[in-house]
């Protein structure tokens, strides 16, 4: 894999005391209490109250998502765009705050429908800042050897926050109700991710080496560039391909399981191995990115992740028990943990640094469209048919198409051809911390 570091520049990267090991910490904590966690779980916790308290159905409650889903679509580009232009500290902390105070409005002043949508939708719109949009745009800007184990270990935070927040929320319904829980986890997003973000939330910038393959932090493509490459619109039909059947499947998994014929307990336990599969599959292809030609080990991540879809259709048409329901999750938790670190990879590797926010966040855009679109999916071929066999199947067609995509993607330094020179500028140490 080419390289754009010299030998004393990726010893300092390596180094444990090298200040972008305090940025990873930030992002890992800000990602397990990011908007996207805290709104699923926190939602499905407060919806039966909240029906009960008001006479509302599930379904009307549920719909909140969506609107906050479309405001995220619609706020990620500008994002994005802010994020090059007046830096990604600029607008990480006050999307964390205002976060906070969704939070609080969810709990104490959503008592209509209309403004339980508007809270949402605020919440959709403002805290865009707060997602993996941000902390990726900080982590390129400090490592390029081992970038993609940084943005690896930084998604499963991902993973820790779905693991540890369903404790927190319980435990605050235990003890201070359902509006209290919402003040409790405002307070810890002030105490958390806020306050340690504040500290390590600085960029690279000019006190940095060179953050893209073959150019200098300033250097890079723009957002009308990229998009009139090929290769930006190969990349957004894998990774939107790969949103709607991955993140799709997460609500139904258990329900799969149970009409394949898997007793609770063992259904459980096939859910919880998924889990895992996703944590350890970012890790590990974020580890294999560094090393080998990203697109292909995307491609072959999708299509283990098509492979884990059919066994899980043919699992229920073949009774083929239990254990190929476990190995059927543990290929689609594979696949399901690939996508979100894929977007940030290679959107710096093929489009540079520059305007990393802005392309990002278009991709950012047209990934959460996909989640939003996957569960609506599942849930009506399953009503249509009265079954999880013909979506499936579908998934690992999908599937299959999303990993050929990715073996359509060029070497990073064929993709494009920006005018700027190549060469870098005089540079401060890598390892200079901000304010030295």
């Amino acid at each position: 894999m080419q390289r754009s570091l010299t030998p004393s520049l990726r010893r300092l990267e390596r180094a444990p005391g090298y200040f972008g090991w305090r940025v990873l910490l930030g992002a890992v904590v800000g990602l397990a209490l990011s908007p996207g966690p805290v709104a699923l779980l926190l939602m499905g916790a407060l919806a039966p109250g909240l029906a009960a308290a008001h006479g509302w159905s599930l379904g009307a409650i549920m719909a909140s998502l969506s609107f906050l889903n479309i405001a995220s679509i619609l706020a990620a580009p500008g994002a994005g765009y802010l994020i090059d232009r007046i830096g990604a500290r600029a607008v990480l902390l006050p999307s964390i705050a205002i976060m906070a105070v969704c939070l609080l409005l969810w709990g104490y002043a959503a008592t209509t429908l209309p403004r339980l949508y508007a809270i949402s939708a605020l919440y959709g719109f403002a805290t865009i800042g707060a997602q993996s949009l941000t902390y990726t745009k900080l982590l390129t800007s400090w490592f390029d050897e081992n970038r993609g184990l940084v943005l690896g270990i930084a998604s499963a935070g991902l993973g820790l926050g779905y693991s540890v927040l369903p404790i927190i929320i319980a435990f605050g319904f235990a003890h201070a109700g359902q509006a209290g829980t919402t003040a409790l986890i405002a307070g810890l997003l002030i105490a958390l991710p806020l306050l340690l973000n504040a500290f390590v939330a600085f960029p690279r910038e000019a006190a940095s080496g060179p953050a893209c393959t073959g150019r200098g932090p300033s250097s890079g493509v723009a957002l009308g560039a990229a998009m009139a490459t090929p290769t930006f619109w190969i990349m957004a039909g894998s990774i939107f391909l790969v949103s709607i059947i991955a993140t799709g499947i997460v609500p139904h998994f258990m329900t799969i399981a149970r009409d394949q014929g898997v007793r609770l307990a063992e259904a459980t336990t096939t859910a919880s191995l998924f889990g895992l599969a996703t944590l350890g599959g970012r890790l590990l292809v974020g580890w294999l990115f560094d090393r080998f030609f990203a697109p292909r080990i995307a491609a072959v991540i999708f299509l283990l992740a098509a492979a884990g879809y059919a066994l899980a259709a043919a699992s229920g048409s073949f009774a083929l028990g239990w254990q190929a329901m476990v190995a059927a999750a543990v290929l689609i938790g594979l696949g399901f943990g690939a996508e979100s670190d894929l977007i940030g990879y290679l959107a710096s590797r093929y489009f540079g640094f520059q305007h990393f926010g802005a392309i990002y966040g278009t991709l950012l855009s047209i990934f959460v469209l996909g989640v939003a679109a996957g569960p609506l999916l599942y849930g009506l071929l399953h009503d249509a048919t009265g079954g999880y066999q013909l979506i499936l199947a579908f998934a690992t067609a999908l599937g299959v198409v999303a990993g050929l995509l990715m073996l359509l993607l060029p070497q990073f330094a064929e993709a494009t051809r920006p005018s700027e020179s190549r060469s870098a500028p005089a540079q401060k140490p890598l390892g200079t911390a901000p304010g030295d």
